[in-house]
């Protein structure tokens, strides 16, 4: 039976795509979410977790507890689009997932991915930080899961992305479910007044990158907004948090 894409667009924002490259690819199934991701962009520890089901477990399973289908799903460091996938499976309503994402390299990935799951969303190139600028050093790194805006390593690339003021996108959008994954990038974001209408957070820490003195004050400041963890999502430098 031919495969028949899901009405509907699937929108991108912010700058000129890269082609995938054309390399050997990974077809794993991840939860339910079938992913099909180029060799080139993963390392044996980033293959080990696709294939034993660990790959971003934890978020997925606050995503699929607390996402209701009426919130507005907000995410930073889309990756290869595999928790908006989830996501779109809860909300079913493309106008209402938002991904962002700064390796400009994995946009046509993340479409592959909601295409092949038969889910729709929209994309978006850039980094979300405090205020807007024309644009910003991005490192990508040979295993996409580590590219970060404020690490870089021996064999990085370094690219230009632009700069979106991330409380204006949250206010835009009215999300009211946001995941941050961007390796060092909480800092600049999770240290903000959320709106009243941002209900959850779930977000993974780098303490290796911004310290753990750090982490520690983006929790007391989402706690001072009258969030509270959820220890059952919790773990690690995984956090899930819920207002009220």
């Amino acid at each position: 039976m031919p495969y028949h894409a899901p009405r509907g667009r699937v929108r991108s924002r912010c700058t000129t795509h890269l082609p995938i490259p054309p390399v050997p690819l990974l077809s794993i199934t991840v939860q339910g979410v079938a992913l099909r991701i180029p060799v080139g962009i993963t390392n044996p520890r980033l293959k080990e977790a696709l294939e034993s089901g660990r790959y971003e477990d934890q978020l997925a399973r606050a995503v699929q507890k607390l996402l209701r289908p009426d919130d507005v799903y907000f995410e930073l460091g889309a990756g290869i689009g595999f928790l908006s996938t989830l996501a779109a499976r809860i909300v079913r309503d493309e106008a209402r997932i938002h991904a962002f994402e700064a390796n400009p390299q994995l946009i046509p990935i993340i479409k592959r991915t909601w295409r092949t799951n038969e889910v729709a969303g929209n994309v978006y190139n850039c980094i979300l930080g405090a205020g807007p600028r024309d644009e910003r050093d991005f490192n990508v790194a040979s295993a996409f899961w580590a590219s970060s805006a404020d690490i870089a390593y021996p064999k990085n690339k370094t690219i230009k992305v632009p700069q979106r003021d991330f409380l204006q996108q949250m206010d835009k959008k009215a999300a009211t479910f946001l995941v941050v994954d961007i390796e060092g990038g909480e800092r600049d974001v999770l240290d903000k007044v959320l709106s009243p209408v941002v209900r959850v957070v779930v977000a993974h820490y780098h303490a290796r990158i911004i310290g753990q003195e750090m982490v520690d004050a983006l929790w007391r400041h989402l706690e001072e907004q009258g969030f509270r963890e959820v220890p059952e999502l919790t773990g690690g430098l995984v956090k899930a948090y819920v207002r009220g």
